[in-house]
């Protein structure tokens, strides 16, 4: 269960963080006091900072818990951890900076209004982990309560997780404030920074391009996917149906039969038992003929009402289509008219067509899909921005680590050269 992750979700620009823990073992020598300091900041002209061990040792025993880890110098879990105490180390300083630069931009406090949602978020974060705690892992607790024994179960559960790490709900709470002043920072440091929309048209064209070749290239393949949702070939249709379908084993004995090359006899058959479709054929339409609702219909007679559900507005037939019964594309494609109906036999049966409409990408939907690759430009560009701005304040501190006491490598030397006379 990770419950610093949930606690700073806000805070996920900073360093993947995975937080879990164990207190049985960790490697095979003593460790450091927990007052020792393992990251210290060394710049004359910045406040002093100071990580200790104790700080980081809580997010490691946190992750060595989550993990089920009870020995992280065992060789099938070493390269983890290894890289998770990287990763944890990073993440407390470039916490530790940004508070910083949170007191620096007068950030560092929160309104009342501020602390009340960090305070219902904590909250809310509380009694999901009592549930989980209570073994109840599949009901959202605020909407279905927990019995007192299930609430006692849960906080003594979840209290003993925490103690096992050294941790208290109150840590959980500092966590949830310093993630809440981090997303101030952010958002007061990225305020000026947006992508430029020409960018996410750009992009959006150059996708639909390249979906112009692939039909051109692989009409199939374009048929199969999802890429109509951003184009369309011109002269498409959406084309409903009601299916009076042919049972499975007759279809596969078409099938058969056009595997072994006898495509005549297999039209023959399948024209021999269509007759079986006749009289309720001719009764839907006469029905449509009186002005009956297709969709109804539909529902009532059609061996395909899944496929007409998940399609609502009609199945896209583009122009001689290779995704349908070729009989089924030319009956969608002969039809003149919005609202026109014929019929189609095919190797499923028959098929009662209608030309529901013409398809086609209406510029309100393009523009949808701009603003969301305009989105999607815009967050990467601030968070970019934003880590970009984190490393520079973070060298401004010269962070030293003490590399044996948390067991990681050093960082390889950068071989300086001479500059050219």
């Amino acid at each position: 269960m990770n419950i610093k992750k949930a606690a700073c979700a806000a805070a996920a620009v900073l360093t993947a963080l995975t937080i879990g823990g164990c207190s049985v073992k960790v490697g095979t020598n003593a460790e450091p006091k927990d007052n020792k300091v393992v990251a210290e900041s060394t710049a004359e002209n910045v406040e002093k900072i100071e990580i200790t061990y104790l700080d980081f040792k809580k997010e490691y025993l946190y992750f060595l818990k989550g993990q089920g880890i009870t020995d992280d110098s065992e060789e099938s879990v070493a390269a983890l951890c290894k890289t998770q105490r990287e990763t944890i180390i990073n993440y407390l300083i470039n916490e530790k900076v940004i508070l910083e630069k949170a007191k620096e931009l007068g950030l560092d406090k929160l309104s009342e209004e501020e602390m009340d949602a960090v305070e219902d978020e904590y909250s809310k974060m509380v009694l999901r982990q009592i549930a989980y705690f209570a073994g109840l892992t599949n009901i959202d607790p605020e909407v279905t309560p927990l019995t007192d024994e299930q609430t006692e179960t849960g906080n003594k559960g979840f209290d003993e997780y925490l103690a096992d790490c050294g941790l208290t709900r109150d840590d959980l709470l500092v966590w949830q404030i310093s993630a809440a002043v981090t997303e101030k920072v952010r958002e007061d440091t990225v305020k000026d920074v947006s992508a430029d929309r020409g960018e996410a048209e750009s992009t959006f064209n150059d996708y639909v391009e390249s979906i112009k070749n692939l039909y051109e290239s692989n009409q199939l393949e374009y048929e199969s996917g999802v890429y109509s949702a951003y184009w369309i070939p011109d002269g498409s249709r959406r084309i409903k149906h009601i299916l009076l379908g042919f049972e499975d084993t007759f279809t596969d004995e078409l099938a058969q039969m056009r595997d072994n090359g006898d495509n005549e006899g297999a039209d023959k058959l399948r024209e021999e038992k269509s007759a079986e479709f006749a009289e309720t054929s001719e009764k839907i339409i006469n029905m449509l003929d009186n002005g009956a609702d297709f969709d109804e219909l539909t529902e009532e007679y059609s061996a395909d009402k899944e496929g007409s559900a998940a399609n609502p507005d009609g199945y896209l037939v583009v122009p001689n289509s290779l995704l349908y019964m070729e009989e089924f594309t030319e009956a969608a494609q002969a039809l003149e008219n919005i609202g026109d109906y014929n019929t189609a036999l095919t190797d499923y049966g028959l098929h009662i067509v209608l030309y529901a409409g013409d398809a086609e990408v209406t510029e309100e939907s393009a523009e949808s899909y701009v603003d969301y690759i305009y989105e999607l430009l815009n967050d990467d560009q601030k968070a970019t921005y934003f880590n970009d701005s984190l490393k520079e304040w973070r060298e401004a501190y010269k962070f030293e680590i003490d590399h044996d006491a948390l067991k990681i490598d050093k960082p390889a030397e950068t071989e300086k050269t001479d500059e050219a006379a």
